[in-house]
């Protein structure tokens, strides 16, 4: 009877064991879990800092275009309208 208490005894401890390896486990997923939701964020904010940038550079171009293109035609508008004078 003595030799069944001291195997559930042990049983038991061995449990607690477990158990106790089960809580830290549980808590290092969470602090990874944690961690990767932390990355997954910069990844979201990196991706659209990129999209962003991608943006502007094409805003810039499209500026730039549009910028000589209203330079050519003002030039055009100014030689048109230009009288020369003298022997020109």
């Amino acid at each position: 009877m003595f030799s069944l208490i001291q195997k559930v005894f042990r049983a038991a401890q061995s449990l607690d064991v477990v158990c106790e390896r089960l809580t830290h486990l549980e808590a290092r997923l969470t602090q990874i879990e944690t961690k990767l939701d932390r990355f997954e964020k910069l990844a979201d904010e990196n991706e659209s800092l990129w999209q962003f940038l991608d943006e502007q550079k094409e805003a810039e171009e499209l500026f730039v275009t549009q910028s000589a293109d209203f330079q050519d035609e003002i030039s055009d508008i100014l030689l048109r309208k230009l009288k020369p004078y003298g022997d020109a």
